[in-house]
C-alpha cells in the first residue's frame, strides 16, 4: 500500500515537471506577434540614437497640444496630440519605406480618398466609416502621417495644412 502511494506521488511529480518543461519551451520559443508594437516614450522628439533622425519642427501650441512622444518598434516616431476642443490625433514620422498604418487602420476600408497639394507636396487623405481619418505625405527622405479616430467635420483638412507646413524631420 505504501509503495503504491509513493508510485502515485512520483507520477504526479513527473507530470508536474513535464507540464512545467512544456510551458517553458512554449514561452521561450513563442514568436513575436507581427501586429504587436513596442513603444518607448521620449521627453523630446530626438530619436537619433535608435532611429537616426529627430524632428526639428512640429506643432505644439495652445490649440494643438503635444501630450506624448513615442518611438514605435525603433523606427516610427509618434507624437500624441490633443486638439482643442477635446479631439485627439497622432503624428507619425518614419524614414521612407518604414511607415506602417496605425493599429486597427485598414486603408482598404476607406470610404473617401482624396489627393491635394500643400506647398508643392502631394497629400493623400483617407476617411473610413466610423470617421477614422488619415492624412499622408512625403517630404525628402521621410514619410509623415496624421491620424485621428474621431475627428470633427473638416478637422483633418485644417490639420493637414498646419502639420504639413510645420513638421520637419532631419537625419542625424
Amino acid at each position: 500500500m505504501v509503495e503504491s502511494i509513493w508510485f502515485v506521488v512520483a507520477l504526479v511529480l513527473l507530470a508536474a515537471v513535464s507540464v512545467a518543461l512544456v510551458l517553458m519551451i512554449v514561452l521561450y520559443t513563442e514568436k513575436r506577434d507581427p501586429g504587436r508594437q513596442t513603444r518607448t516614450q521620449y521627453r523630446t522628439a530626438d530619436y537619433t540614437r535608435e532611429a537616426g533622425f529627430r524632428l526639428s519642427d512640429y506643432p505644439n501650441d495652445p490649440l494643438v497640444i503635444l501630450r506624448r512622444r513615442w518611438l514605435i518598434d525603433g523606427d516610427i516616431a509618434a507624437l500624441d496630440y490633443t486638439i482643442v476642443p477635446g479631439r485627439f490625433m497622432t503624428l507619425f514620422v518614419a524614414r521612407r519605406g518604414r511607415m506602417q498604418p496605425p493599429e486597427g487602420y485598414n486603408a482598404e476600408d476607406a470610404e473617401n480618398v482624396e489627393q491635394y497639394e500643400i506647398d508643392g507636396l502631394t497629400v493623400t487623405q483617407n476617411q473610413q466609416a466610423g470617421r477614422r481619418a488619415l492624412v499622408y505625405w512625403v517630404r525628402g527622405e521621410f514619410e509623415y502621417l496624421i491620424y485621428s479616430e474621431e475627428p470633427e467635420m473638416n478637422m483633418m483638412n485644417g490639420m493637414a495644412y498646419y502639420f504639413v507646413r510645420n513638421t520637419l524631420a532631419v537625419r542625424t
